[in-house]
């Protein structure tokens, strides 16, 4: 099963705006993991103890400040004040979507690239069997089909049951063929058969972000991915708790929405947010064999870094150009609130940094920041030197607004 974690670097302290429109330049900003998505990545978890596959981390940003804490995904983490309950034995895999025409994504373009993104996990998966299963149809030598089925394998996109190295694994399909205890047309049944329970995957993300708190995102991917595949992606949000059943192909959910429990029987494909009070279950150890044939080779430790055109994205879906949402300035959170009267308040006219002042440090200020109770004399310098201004309706209106301009015409 391919287990696909959707995660988000947020900004360590603030949420503050730099640019037009309520953009957040993350590349300039300290970042971490969304702590929402822990849960996501407890619950991936713990589908690869209970079903076998693979753990695939799935995130977009800058690459810069996005590679280190997807490097540090690979890592046991057993300390975290998150996962009181139990390790998480790191991701297999990462995905990092990273391009310029990303940025400025409200969660209608956000949605959209993860979806593309997601949608070119399955088809590489997908054209990997391909390879393996023309070889098998054009009577390649049972060397060949081994030594193609090894390549796939070292590059971690066969299961164990279809091609592994393992020991405890001797019963793998290519296996069977190269020793002829499966015919050719039996190989190729068993690879039909891997290549279509790719289709029985499993995205999961956090309930929300902690710099966006809607919630969207993830339900918006799966409509998204739904359009892309051709069939309907179910999802469901606030997810509690859950328990997988293989046999049926399905997941029976546990959401909380407010103070009513409701209880969702949901088919494989499925999308799920998962809800801050969730609580892994722990698999029976019956399913251990199964699972080692559904596992793949292990930890694929370069990120892989894909770019608009790599997962076949509509440019003018992405980022700022693609958002429908007019996005207002963030504010630095524990900042003080401050009360500016139009017409009366002195403020800034830029941002400025720290500074010395007869023997004192003032500052940082960001535009429009109220003088407050700088000195008298200090506030009179300052306005010589043209840094301060009365706050006006327009400084209200960009301040709101993003710099968006009103136009009003005659029709």
């Amino acid at each position: 099963m391919l287990i696909i974690a959707m995660l988000k670097g947020v900004p360590a302290k603030t949420t503050g705006v730099i640019t037009v429109s309520g953009v957040l330049r993350r590349e300039e900003m300290e970042l971490v993991m969304n702590p929402h998505d822990t849960r996501a990545l407890e619950a991936a978890y713990y589908l690869k103890r209970r079903v076998g596959g693979k753990v695939i981390g799935l995130s977009m940003g800058p690459e810069p400040k996005l590679v280190p804490i997807m490097n540090d995904l690979y890592e046991p983490n057993q300390e975290s004040r998150l996962v009181p309950r139990m390790p998480i034995y790191g991701v297999d895999e990462n995905v990092l979507l990273s391009d310029r025409r990303m940025a400025g994504a409200d969660t209608l373009a956000t949605a959209y690239a993860l979806a593309k993104g997601i949608h070119r996990i399955i088809q590489l998966h997908q054209e990997a069997l391909d390879e393996l299963i023309e070889l098998v149809r054009n009577n390649a030598s049972p060397a060949e089909v081994e030594s193609k089925a090894r390549e796939l394998y070292n590059e971690n996109m066969l299961p164990n049951k279809v091609y592994s190295t393992l020991p405890t694994v001797r019963d793998s399909s290519v296996r069977l063929f190269v020793e002829g205890r499966i015919s050719r047309e039996q190989l190729l049944e068993k690879l039909e058969e891997a290549r279509g329970d790719l289709m029985n995957f499993i995205v999961l993300a956090g309930m929300k972000t902690s710099d966006g708190e809607t919630g969207n995102t993830g339900p918006q991917t799966a409509e998204g991915l739904s359009e892309f595949l051709g069939i309907t992606i179910p999802h469901a949000a606030f997810v509690v708790d859950f328990e997988v059943s293989p046999e049926e192909n399905s997941v029976i959910a546990e959401r909380k929405l407010g103070n009513l429990l409701q209880k969702l029987r949901i088919p494989i494909p499925c999308l799920l947010t998962l809800h801050t009070e969730y609580t892994p279950r722990v698999p029976p150890a019956s399913v251990q064999k199964r699972v080692r044939l559904n596992n793949y080779r292990g930890q694929l430790r370069k990120i892989r870094v894909w770019d608009a055109a790599y997962i076949g994205a509509d440019p003018e879906k992405l980022g700022f150009a693609g958002s429908p949402t007019i996005v207002g300035p963030g504010m630095e959170i524990g900042r003080p609130p401050v009360q500016k009267i139009v017409g009366k308040t002195l403020v800034f006219k830029q941002d400025m940094d720290k500074f010395e002042w007869n023997g004192k440090r003032y500052g940082p200020f960001k535009k429009y920041d109220p003088v407050g109770d700088l000195p008298e004399e200090l506030v009179r310098e300052l306005e010589g030197k043209g840094l301060l201004e009365v706050f006006t309706l327009k400084h209200m209106i960009e301040e709101l607004f993003g710099g968006l301009q009103v136009v009003a015409r005659a029709v």
